[in-house]
Order: C-alpha cells, then sequence, then structure tokens
C-alpha cells in the first residue's frame, strides 16, 4: 500500500468503495436506459414519420384535386378573354372595326358568358366602344390618360407587347373584378413595323368568374389565388380567398398561367388538426411500449446485437420504401404534368370500345357533356358533324393500332363547331388480353379557325397587290421603274413596256443604266463630279441628287429596244421603309419627245421672228426698246402684287389734287405778275395789295388742302408698297391697314356703286405682317367686286368688322375675329367647298385665274398664323371669317 493511501482514514474508504459499486450496478443497467431513450426518440421518430406520411398524402390528394382545379381555372380564363383574340384579329384585318360588329361579337361573348361583365374597345386610348352600354354610358369616351391607374395598365400591356390581366379591381358597378388589356398594333403595308391602334378590355366580375372555375365546389379545402411576381415563384398579392394559404406550411400550390398573367393557386386541408388525437393515442401507445421494450431489453441483452441487426435491416427496407414512394411521386407528377402540358384531356374506352372515363375537362374544352359520351363508341357520338373519314379509323382501332393526332369535328351544346384532335393506345392485361384504349385529346378550334383567318387574310393581301399591279398597268402613259439600292431592277410595270420595248421579264435584275445614252451619262457625271468635288460615277450619276433632297426631276435620253431614242421627264425618288432606311429607288418617266420637239419649232420660230424683227427700219428698233422697257416695267409690277392693279386708281386720285394745285399756282403767278408791273410802275394802291394779299392767301390754301390730300394718298401708297413688297413685320393697328387698303380701292368701289360698312374699333396693336393682311383685304374686295355683285345691284354693301373673343378664356383671348360680308350673290354648295383650291373660278376664260381666295388661305393660315371659314348660300351672300393671333407665329 502506498503512502497516500496509508494516509485514508478507513471509514472514507469504505464509503468510496461502497459508492463505487452503485456506480457499477448502475451501469450494468445501461442498455435498458438506452433502449429506454431510443424508445422515446423511436416514438417521436415514428410520430414524425407517420406526421409526414399522412401530410404527404393528403398533400398529394390536394394536389390531384388541385390539378383538376387549375385546369379549370385556365379553361375558364381562356373562355372568358377570347373575345380579346376575335377582336384583335379583325381590327388588325380591317384597320378598325364598326360599332355593329363591335356589339355583334360582344353581345354573343357576354350572352354565354355571365361572368363577363362588360368589353370595352378604345383606339388611340380613348373609350369609343362599349358593351353593354346599360349602365356603362359613363365610360364611353374616357380617355385613358386622364386615369393614372387605368392609363398604367394600358401602358404596360402596351410596352409588353401582349395582353395583361390585372386584378383584383374594385368595380363602379359594384363587387370586385378582374381586368384583361390587350394592346392591338397594325402593321403596315410593308410589314415592318407594327402601328399601335389601341387597348380591348374585357371586364369579369372576380366572384362569379371563381364560381364559373369550380373554385366555389370544394367545402373540403381552403383555397386562394395569388398574383405572382415577374419572377414567376414570389407572391405579389392576393386575388380570391384565404390570405393565410400564401404563408402556411403544409398548403400546396401551383402556377396557372391564364392570358396576360401568371397567378398562384394554393389550396390546404379545411380541418388541419383533425389527425392530432388520433397521432396522440399512437404516441402513447408507442411510448408504452417503449417502457416495455425498455424493461425486456433489461431481460434480452444476450439478442442485443441480433436486434441491432434486425433494426438495421428494418431501417434499409424503411428508407427502400421511402425513396421509392417519393420516385413514385415523382413520376406521377412528371406524367401528370406532361400529360396537362400535351392535352387538354383525357380519356380512356373499353374493350368494346365504348367510353368508360373522359376527364371532367372534356365538357370545357369540347362543350359536350359527359353523359353523352358514355357507354358509346365514339364514331357513334349524336354530337360528331360530317366530313371525317372514320372508316379507316375503325379498321386501325379494331387491329389494336396506336394512333395520334386523329382530327374530327363535332357539334357543341350551343350548336358552334368544335375541332378536336385525339390521340390513344391499346393496354392490355397481364395475360395480353386487349382491354381497351386510353388516351389524350385536344381541343383545336382556334388553330382551325387561326388557320382559316390567315388563309383569308393571305387572299386579301394576294386582292391588294393585285389591285396594286392593275393601278401600275392602268398609268400605261408613264414609265414605272422601281431599283434596289444597287441600281438592280424590281418593278417594270406596263407603261415602260409599251414606251421602251422591253418586256417585264427582261428588265428584272438588270441594270437600270442600260436605258440611258452612254454619252449623256458621262456628261452627267463630270456635271456632279465638279459640283460636289468628289468622283460621281455609275448608277450614282442617277441618284445622287435623289439622296440629298429625296427627289430629282431632270430631262434624260431612253435608248429603245430598237435603238430609237426617247426624249423624257424623269422623276428620280428615294424609296424609305417605315423606320427611314433607304431600300431602293422609284423612277416615273413620261414621255416628252412631242413637247421638246413643239419647243424646238418653236425656238426655230422665234430665231426667224428675230430674224426679220433685226431686218426692219430703225423705228420699229426704236419701238421694240420702248416694248422692252415696257415689259421689264411689267416684271417689276407683278413682283409688286398687289400695287399693279392700284396705279391707275392712285394716278386718278393724284390728278385731282395736283390740277387744282397747278390752277391755282398759275392763277397766282400771273396775279403776282400783274402786282410787279404796279410796283414798279409806282401805281400800286392799297385797295390792289389788299385784293392781291386776299388772293394770295386763298390760293395758298387751295394749294396746302390738295397738297395734304395728295400726301394723305401718297403715304397711303407707300405705306402699302413697303408692306405688300416686303412682307415685313411690325406693329401696327389694324385701322390703318383697313384704311390704306381702302384708300387706294376708293375709286373702283365707287365706280362699281358698292358701301363699305366698318366697325374695326380694335385698341390692341397687332404684331404681325401688315402687307401679307392688306393683300388678304384687297383680294376678298376685288373678289367680292367681281363676283358677287358681277350683276351691279343697287344695294351692293360690303361690311369689314372685328369680333373679340372671351375675355375668360385666356387661350382664345389671344385671337381676334376679322370677318369680311358681302349682301352679293352667295356661291352654291360645289363652289363654296372648291372656293379655297387653286385654279378654281367661275369666271374661266373672263379674266378669272382661280388664285385669289387660294392666295387669301395660304396667307391666312400661313404667314399670318390663324384659320378661316367661309359661309355662303345662293342669294344670302358670303361671310369670311378669319380667326387671327394678336402676335403672329
Amino acid at each position: 500500500m502506498s503512502q497516500s493511501q496509508s494516509q485514508i482514514p478507513t471509514p472514507a474508504r469504505n464509503s468510496m468503495a461502497h459508492r463505487l459499486e452503485q456506480m457499477r450496478q448502475l451501469l450494468a443497467y445501461w442498455p435498458a436506459l438506452l433502449a429506454a431513450f431510443a424508445g422515446l426518440i423511436l416514438s417521436m421518430l415514428l410520430l414524425w414519420v407517420r406526421q409526414s406520411q399522412q401530410l404527404a398524402s393528403e398533400q398529394a390528394q390536394i394536389n390531384h384535386e388541385l390539378s383538376a382545379i387549375r385546369t379549370r381555372l385556365e379553361a375558364t380564363a381562356q373562355a372568358t378573354f377570347s373575345p380579346t383574340v376575335g377582336l384583335e384579329a379583325m381590327i388588325q384585318l380591317d384597320g378598325g372595326i364598326s360599332n355593329a360588329r363591335f356589339d355583334a361579337l360582344s353581345k354573343r361573348v357576354v350572352t354565354l358568358l355571365p361572368q363577363v361583365r362588360s368589353i370595352v374597345a378604345a383606339p388611340d386610348d380613348v373609350v369609343r366602344f362599349v358593351y353593354p352600354l346599360e349602365g356603362n354610358s359613363a365610360v364611353l369616351n374616357l380617355r385613358y390618360s386622364e386615369v393614372p391607374a387605368q392609363y398604367a395598365q394600358v401602358q404596360a400591356a402596351r410596352s409588353l407587347g401582349k395582353a395583361l390581366l390585372v386584378g383584383p379591381v374594385k368595380l363602379v358597378q359594384g363587387g370586385q373584378g378582374i381586368i384583361q388589356r390587350t394592346p392591338v398594333f397594325l402593321a403596315d403595308k410593308d410589314q415592318q413595323q407594327a402601328d399601335y391602334w389601341g387597348v380591348i378590355s374585357v371586364v369579369a366580375d372576380l366572384d362569379r368568374f371563381m364560381q364559373v372555375a369550380g373554385l366555389a365546389e370544394h367545402p373540403g379545402l381552403r383555397l386562394a389565388v395569388f398574383q405572382l411576381q415577374a419572377d414567376r415563384k414570389t407572391i405579389h398579392t392576393l386575388i380570391w380567398g384565404d390570405p393565410s394559404l400564401a404563408t402556411l406550411p403544409p398548403a400546396v400550390h401551383q402556377s396557372v398561367q391564364l392570358p396576360g398573367a401568371t397567378w398562384s393557386i394554393a389550396a390546404a386541408d379545411a380541418v388541419p388538426n383533425s389527425r392530432t388525437a388520433a397521432f396522440g393515442a399512437e404516441f402513447s401507445a408507442s411510448l408504452l411500449a417503449s417502457a416495455a421494450f425498455s424493461a425486456l431489453v433489461a431481460l434480452m441483452v444476450y439478442r442485443r446485437r441480433m436486434l441491432l441487426q434486425q433494426n438495421k435491416t428494418l431501417a434499409e427496407q424503411i428508407e427502400l420504401g421511402l425513396r421509392t414512394q417519393a420516385e413514385l411521386e415523382s413520376a406521377q407528377s412528371r406524367f401528370r404534368s406532361l400529360t396537362e402540358l400535351s392535352a387538354d384531356w383525357v380519356w380512356e374506352q373499353d374493350e368494346n370500345f365504348q367510353f368508360t372515363f373522359t376527364s371532367r375537362s372534356t365538357e370545357e374544352a369540347t362543350q359536350v357533356g359527359s353523359p353523352q359520351l358514355l357507354g358509346i363508341k365514339r364514331w357513334e357520338s349524336p354530337a360528331l358533324a360530317p366530313g371525317t373519314d372514320w372508316a379507316a379509323h375503325i379498321a386501325a382501332v379494331k387491329q389494336h393500332q396506336p394512333f395520334r393526332n386523329f382530327e374530327y369535328a363535332q357539334y357543341a351544346e350551343d350548336g358552334t363547331l368544335r375541332y378536336v384532335s385525339i390521340s390513344g393506345s391499346a393496354f392490355f392485361d397481364s395475360q395480353g388480353q386487349f382491354k381497351g384504349y386510353r388516351g389524350t385529346g385536344r381541343n383545336i378550334t382556334e388553330s382551325r379557325l387561326a388557320e382559316r383567318d390567315l388563309r383569308e387574310s393571305k387572299a386579301a393581301l394576294t386582292v391588294a397587290l393585285d389591285r396594286l399591279q392593275a393601278v401600275l398597268n392602268a398609268a400605261q402613259e408613264f414609265s414605272i421603274i422601281a431599283t434596289d439600292l444597287q441600281g438592280r431592277v424590281s418593278l417594270f410595270n406596263r407603261g415602260a413596256e409599251q414606251m421602251l420595248g422591253y418586256s417585264e421579264g427582261g428588265m428584272m435584275g438588270q441594270s437600270a443604266a442600260v436605258l440611258h445614252l452612254p454619252q449623256e451619262v458621262a456628261a452627267r457625271a463630270a456635271e456632279l463630279s465638279q459640283i460636289h468635288g468628289r468622283p460621281i460615277a455609275g448608277f450614282d450619276v442617277f441618284v445622287e441628287q435623289a439622296r440629298i433632297s429625296g427627289s430629282e426631276t431632270r430631262l434624260w435620253t431612253y435608248v429603245r429596244r430598237d435603238g430609237s431614242h426617247l426624249e423624257v421627264s424623269l422623276t428620280i425618288s428615294m424609296v424609305l421603309t417605315a423606320d427611314g432606311v433607304p431600300s431602293g429607288y422609284l423612277g416615273i418617266a413620261r414621255d416628252i419627245t412631242e413637247q421638246r420637239l413643239a419647243q424646238r419649232q418653236l425656238a426655230d420660230l422665234n430665231a426667224e421672228l428675230e430674224s426679220r424683227v433685226e431686218s426692219r427700219t430703225t423705228e420699229l428698233k426704236q419701238a421694240l426698246a420702248v416694248l422692252g422697257q415696257a415689259k421689264e416695267e411689267l416684271l417689276r409690277s407683278e413682283k409688286m402684287a398687289a400695287l399693279g392693279s392700284l396705279v391707275a386708281g392712285i394716278a386718278h386720285e393724284l390728278n385731282t389734287p395736283l390740277g387744282n394745285c397747278l390752277t391755282t399756282a398759275s392763277t397766282l403767278d400771273e396775279l403776282t405778275q400783274q402786282m410787279r408791273l404796279s410796283f414798279e410802275s409806282g401805281q400800286m394802291r392799297r385797295s390792289a395789295l389788299e385784293s392781291y394779299l386776299n388772293d394770295a392767301q386763298s390760293a395758298s390754301g387751295i394749294m396746302l388742302r390738295s397738297m395734304a390730300t395728295a400726301n394723305e394718298l401718297v403715304t397711303h401708297f407707300k405705306q402699302i408698297s413697303v408692306d405688300q413688297t416686303s412682307a415685313q413685320r411690325r406693329k401696327f393697328s389694324l385701322q390703318s391697314v383697313v384704311g390704306d387698303v381702302l384708300s387706294m380701292l376708293r375709286k373702283p368701289l365707287q365706280k362699281a356703286g358698292i358701301t363699305v360698312q366698318l366697325d374695326v374699333d380694335l385698341q390692341q396693336e397687332l404684331d404681325s405682317y401688315p402687307g401679307p393682311l392688306g393683300q388678304v383685304l384687297s383680294n376678298l374686295i376685288i373678289n367680292a367686286n367681281l363676283h358677287a355683285f358681277a350683276e351691279k345691284p343697287a344695294d351692293a354693301v360690303i361690311a369689314i368688322r372685328v369680333e373679340r373673343s372671351k375675355a375668360g378664356d385666356s387661350a382664345e383671348s389671344q385671337f381676334f375675329s376679322l370677318i369680311v360680308e358681302d349682301n352679293g350673290c352667295g356661291m352654291s354648295d360645289e363652289v363654296r367647298r372648291r372656293a379655297f383650291d387653286p385654279f378654281f373660278t367661275t369666271k374661266m376664260g373672263a379674266g378669272g385665274t382661280g388664285l385669289g381666295l387660294n392666295i387669301v388661305y395660304n396667307i391666312v393660315t400661313g404667314i399670318l398664323g390663324g384659320q378661316i371659314e367661309l359661309l355662303s348660300e345662293p342669294g344670302q351672300g358670303s361671310r369670311f371669317v378669319m380667326q387671327l393671333p394678336f402676335e403672329a407665329p
């Protein structure tokens, strides 16, 4: 014994030994303790596995029912929002839609689909079509741009370029709803770019929509529908149902692909805690079993290894069973997903080819009730439409052969035609006996209708192209040739064939340069190279100017197929795509050979006449010189526009005051000479001087008044001359311009017996163009003199007056109305409609040019920045109303 042990007291050593013995006895029962602990853990594990299995079974059942619900929901959405497909196709085909066609289609849809509240079409985002109109009249003519929430939806659908489904939306008529907004784009004639037409909206009642979709037919389930975000995984908002399903772990979720949105439908057991009591009893029984097992383990330690081996084998079998079950569920899920993606419904027939099963979606897809199909053969269905060859199909199925995509037609309950495609294969029992067929079916009505619409669209396009070709061929007086950017001919019309002698087939793909004289092309190339400072050759000679300015008209010489020459006026224009990218060139040529020949003959005749004139006498040469000066003066007078017709009147007006001045001045000169003689002779008397001074004062007064009159006329004339020749912008009063014009036209108006009534008291000055405004007034007054009072009535009146806009409207207060009206003969409807057209006149051949009112229209709407309106009836006179701004643009 060591020294340290000998130092421990004996009672203490005995107590320590007793405790160690107790510990050894306790450790001897470790298998029982371990068994008890393992039993507890196993009970909890079994409880968890049982709950997991039960949860998995319930979720599988819910998932199966949810698939059927999702399928019906998608079918209901497809049917509810299908009108947009027909409306969109109709608008794209016709470029628009009428109220009658819109109401006819919408009425049929709203009648068949009670969940649809209304259908709206908004060209240019303005509501123009609504059905039903009753109860929705307030929506008519609504501009979406004025309703931010709705306009944001419309803009989102337009940017996506496809349908957008939004909801839930609180409806004005009450309740909740969902709205599908479908943008409509119209392709241009080149099919290069689609133009935005507007938007079609279908409004559906949310509760009725869900009721039709069958979501209210499952009292054993809690259901909810959610809107998914752009990633199609994260829940965004609740649309319908129990919101707690969004975060409830046992809930089953499935994605629903709808026209314009992706939803998530969630489902859970309506009584989630029903299994708790049963599982509690099982857990108690498991605990009792584990306690008994622990007691037995204490007695059966020797079988420990055997039990461990058995437990290991059992665990492996459980794991294998769980893995097999998971693989089976995965395979079932894949099969169900593939079946749902590849078909609209599934079906089954027995060994006599009679239907024994059709899925619930059959009725929704075909509109034929399942009771009409069960127990009969497919080819004996009373809903079949004629036109299908069933003999080959019946022969194939009697030989138990598989078939795919066999198509036939049948009538729905509403009398419409449905096209379906079926696929199927035979199945046999374990002894190889034929038991029937299983297969899938698809509703292909939409694709069939789309194919029909496509055929009709192609036929319409062919007709349009034929009409365009007919128009081109009808223009036989013109040669129309189109080329690509390299100058290869892509269009050669019948007029070109007749003009040049080439055939369309022979010229397609050839260079258009073969039609031109080489020396003429070379001369033009040198000219263009000098102008642009770089070498220009080849096809660029013809199209260089068209590239710069868009088009060019020039005289060229065409070389016909027989070698003869043809002088033409050729206009070459650049052809652009809808994006503004050059795609080719178009040349339109007109034969001017006879015109050029006439011009040359005229030039020869002029040369001959000039030769004769040169041989005349000096007197004739002087006359020609005077005539040339007159010609120059005439050209200058034409540049003065309206002043040419006023010179004679001004001269006549000035003649009277200047004549008075001349007579008075000569008389005063004679009196002055007499007074000088009296003064020089010294015989001047006071009375004579006083008489002379009185006469001089009277003469001075006469000359001053006459010169003032002449000065006033000259001032008016100078002002009109400067304004109408320079078109200078300045500030002026309307009264001054009207006065200047009337002073120039006073003589012809007096001669015609026309009275002018004025009411132009406009205090505010104008910042505009007085010259063009004066020309407008002159043309209107002269036009009235020539046309309205052609029969010279005794009470002819022209009224010129001003009306101010309402002061309360700030936009309209920037304008005033200048009205010129007469009580003349008036105009017929035909004359009034064409009054502003260029070269239209009722005095053709009698001095009328047809440009007076056209010039008035162009000046008012162009230079002055206003608007003009003509009101006239036969025998009621004419009224020209000009809406003019105080400040010209």
